[in-house]
């Protein structure tokens, strides 16, 4: 018999169950549930999943009696003491085949729990869903054109995803009189009618996208227009600058469907008016044309700058970092190990399932500094967060060497995140992939091990996306499952509740670029 010890956060029973020659599995008894954590969800079933854990963990630690007690040789005689100690670990035994059922139907009641609109103030801040969609629907002319659009597979739902999100009102830019909000699709996968969207209410009173500025900018055919938008931030001037990816259907499960074709570029696009007003293509050896996936961006305003993050993981683009000065209309890249995917050990489990060896992913998450002194990155598949200097960074006549010499790792997040941004009080805010969490830290007031949550929801905040800011006190974020999408399993028949939000959280602060930014004419 080969003793099995769980590995637990510090702190937590760490049980030892035997694996001998019948087929068994370990059970974890520091987190039975999986997707349960211990702050928050209906507070009636965490009671019940934590009385679930602690029998668990009883019956696991009890089989550990059996196994260091067992005989050795079948030619020793049994004594009486091992076989009422066998007694009483087949009894454990079946004591834990029954906790484990019922950890089943606790986690089948927490899937029926209504979605409610808001969460309770008494356990966590403020937060609003804003927007909810079990499919991402458009706002079509008639509907002759959304059923050419599914003939033609120019639309098909299930690979429609929202993602990127920014909102524009008169706090965030003065030319932005009423609040509007934005949505990106990515084409990752074919038949994404637009990538770039408004959030609107369509004759019927349901919330769709509009393609923005219009369907022809959205045209996947001419690489003059958008291709593939990830993500964009939008200036104090009311200037949205817009990445674009320019590769498409890299994600598809048909080779054959990939298109290299049309080159990363930004387009800066004036929110009033929705008139292209900059534009700039990046060369190849910037962002390879056949290997980069150009991710998030943060601006600093004052120098007119962009820094991005590329996910591109593969042989041109193993994860990077890129600048776009919009003065000199020039680029310029960094990698090193710390824009990499590493393999650190971090084990990734989502809502139960395992994806430590799906999620080799790079750079991702990018965040600036109010000052625009220092930005902050990390990978999705680690919990690793890093910084580096951005004088440094945007300095053209440094090699990356140079760069290199003023990244510091700054140690490990609660989970692993998809986005992040830093308000205007100096806090970075980032998700929590495992846990389903929003979580704050304040890099002035002591090391990432004190991060604090938010708010944690299993559900509303499932995969928490990318941040927007209001400059009102909340911060925006959009949550959709990916791993069901890119893995398997998103459930689009709407029986398993919406797959894609926009939730508003109350945090009190305003974007980094609303503290000491400069106009800009």
């Amino acid at each position: 018999s080969v003793q099995h010890c769980c590995s637990c956060p510090a702190g937590a029973i760490r049980p030892c169950v035997v694996m001998d020659s019948e087929p068994q599995t370990s059970y974890q008894a520091c987190n039975p549930l999986g997707l349960l954590g211990t702050d928050g969800g209906n507070r009636r079933v965490r009671r019940a999943a934590a009385a679930v854990g602690t029998l668990v963990a009883t019956a696991a630690v009890g089989a550990v009696v059996w196994a260091s007690s067992a005989p050795t040789s079948e030619a020793e005689p049994v004594s009486s003491e091992a076989v009422s100690l066998e007694s009483e670990n087949a009894r454990l035994r079946a004591q834990l085949g029954k906790l484990k059922e019922e950890n089943h139907d606790l986690e089948e009641q927490i899937a029926k729990m209504p979605h409610d609109t808001t969460l309770a103030t008494e356990d966590f801040a403020d937060m609003t869903v804003v927007g909810e969609w079990v499919t991402v629907e458009y706002d079509w002319e008639n509907a002759d054109q959304r059923e050419k659009a599914v003939a033609d597979k120019s639309f098909i739902v299930e690979n429609n995803a929202i993602t990127g999100l920014k909102v524009c009102g008169s706090k965030v830019a003065a030319k932005c009189t009423e609040q509007r909000i934005f949505a990106t699709v990515p084409r990752w996968r074919t038949g994404v009618w637009s990538t770039l969207n408004e959030v609107v209410t369509n004759s019927t009173g349901h919330q769709v996208l509009r393609p923005w500025p219009t369907l022809e900018e959205n045209s996947p055919t001419d690489c003059n227009k958008l291709q593939y938008v990830q993500s964009m931030e939008i200036d104090s001037q009311g200037v949205m600058w817009v990445v674009d990816v320019g590769r498409k259907y890299f994600a598809s499960s048909d080779p054959a469907d990939v298109d290299n074709t049309c080159p990363p570029k930004m387009v800066l696009i004036d929110v009033p008016t929705g008139k292209v007003v900059d534009s700039y293509v990046f060369p190849d050896d910037v962002a390879p044309y056949t290997g980069s996936f150009l991710n998030d961006i943060v601006i600093d305003e004052a120098n007119q700058v962009g820094y991005l993050s590329s996910t591109g993981n593969n042989l041109t683009d193993l994860g990077s970092l890129m600048v776009f000065d919009r003065k000199s209309k020039s680029s310029r890249r960094f990698q090193d190990r710390s824009t990499q995917y590493n393999d650190i050990g971090d084990r990734i489990i989502i809502h139960g399932q395992d994806y430590t060896d799906k999620l080799h992913m790079p750079s991702d998450g990018i965040a600036l500094t109010p000052d625009g002194s220092k930005l902050y990155y990390s990978p999705i598949g680690n919990f690793d967060l890093f910084s580096l200097d951005t004088a440094v960074l945007r300095d053209s006549s440094k090699s990356d060497k140079e760069v290199a010499a003023t990244v510091k790792h700054i140690g490990q997040k609660p989970s692993n995140s998809d986005g992040m941004s830093m308000g205007s009080n100096g806090v970075l805010y980032f998700g929590g992939l495992t846990t389903n969490s929003l979580y704050s830290w304040d890099p002035a007031a002591g090391p990432l091990s004190s991060a604090k949550t938010v708010v944690h929801d299993d559900y509303r905040l499932w995969w928490i996306d990318t941040f927007a800011w209001a400059n009102d006190g909340s911060v925006w974020v959009t949550t959709n499952r990916l791993n069901k999408y890119f893995f398997g399993g998103m459930d689009f028949s709407g029986a398993s509740g919406p797959n894609f939000r926009i939730v508003r959280i109350e945090v009190g602060t305003n974007s980094y670029m609303s503290h000491g930014s400069e106009q800009v004419a």
